[in-house]
């Protein structure tokens, strides 16, 4: 048997073969000397003679490999390692991890198109989480009760980042004393995620509301979000804004979630940025890509320092 586990999100993809693995050593092999866990490129001959080896006193074995799919690029070498991992019956079970094959990528993997031919071969891909999806993890991974605008704003503030969601997740609930979590506790422990910040910076902006659009930068420097890491930030907002304004014009303004995934971003940002993107001006875009480019290349020649590039850049952005 082989199973893949492959996808954006690398805490579900660590939680979902940690459980695999704690069923197996209850069902089979409680003192674990059955199961083997691999990085792939440290001990490649480790990995085949356990593949190759029966079980030790158990019914069954687990072997775990990460990396294995995503270092793979040519199709002989992809179809090598099918024919050794494939037929192996239900006695030896072959776990692959690949937090850096995207689900979208995974389609074209040359592994993984070897292997989809076995006849025990299973796929749990876990690509970024919609906002329906993160709700249910939410409530599923809390032992508290909350309320379903709880769930939404936590869900909005942590965005697409589950290691972050779930560290929130338990602060709240310790939090919380026993009663349901509300969306008033989020808020007052919760930080906004950038996104949320760059979201209320773009509306300053387009409002021309500079002393807005100023504190808000200045708010997160403060927090000690480095310059030069804003700047960047909002040069994907601004590509982001002319990426979901090009598809709107060739689509239609269409569904969101079919530009976040032909775009590749998180769908919460696309459902956000598409009315952005569709009411900016024409005029007024070609303004926002003119300022970051500069932003870019003065960031890239160093001829002022980083601070003094996005103060630059959120005045050429205001006016």
């Amino acid at each position: 048997m082989v199973i893949l586990v492959y996808g954006e999100d690398a805490f579900r993809i660590k939680e979902k073969i940690s459980g695999m693995v704690n069923k197996f050593k209850e069902k089979f092999d409680p003192s674990g000397m059955n199961v083997d866990v691999f990085e792939f490129g440290k001990n490649e001959g480790d990995i085949l003679s356990a593949v190759g080896a029966p079980p030790f006193l158990a019914e069954r074995r687990m072997i775990v490999v990460r990396g294995l799919a995503a270092s793979i690029t040519k199709k002989a070498d992809a179809q090598s390692w099918a024919d050794k991992l494939l037929g192996r019956k239900e006695e030896t079970i072959i776990i692959l991890a690949d937090a850096e094959v995207t689900v979208e990528r995974s389609v074209k993997n040359k592994l993984y198109a070897a292997l989809r031919v076995g006849d025990d071969v299973h796929e749990y891909p876990l690509g970024v989480m919609t906002d329906r999806e993160a709700s249910a993890w939410v409530q599923t991974h809390s032992s508290a009760q909350w309320e379903p605008d709880a769930v939404r704003e936590l869900v909005m503030r942590a965005g697409s980042d589950t290691w972050r969601m779930k560290n929130e997740l338990d602060k709240v609930s310790a939090a919380s004393n026993g009663v349901a979590v509300t969306r008033k506790l989020v808020t007052e422990l919760v930080a906004a995620s950038h996104d949320d910040t760059l979201f209320a910076f773009l509306d300053a902006v387009r409002a021309h509301n500079g002393k807005k659009a100023v504190g808000l930068l200045r708010n997160e420097v403060d927090r000690g979000t480095a310059p030069g890491q804003l700047i960047n930030m909002l040069i994907r907002e601004v590509q982001l804004l002319t990426e979901l304004r090009a598809y709107a014009a060739v689509n239609g303004r269409g569904s969101e979630r079919d530009a976040a995934r032909e775009l590749g971003v998180h769908p919460y940002v696309a459902k956000k940025t598409m009315p952005r993107a569709l009411a900016v001006s024409v005029d007024e875009l070609k303004g926002m890509i003119a300022a970051v480019m500069t932003a870019d290349q003065r960031l890239k020649n160093g001829s002022m320092k980083d601070k003094a590039v996005l103060e630059q850049l959120v005045t050429d952005l205001v006016l």
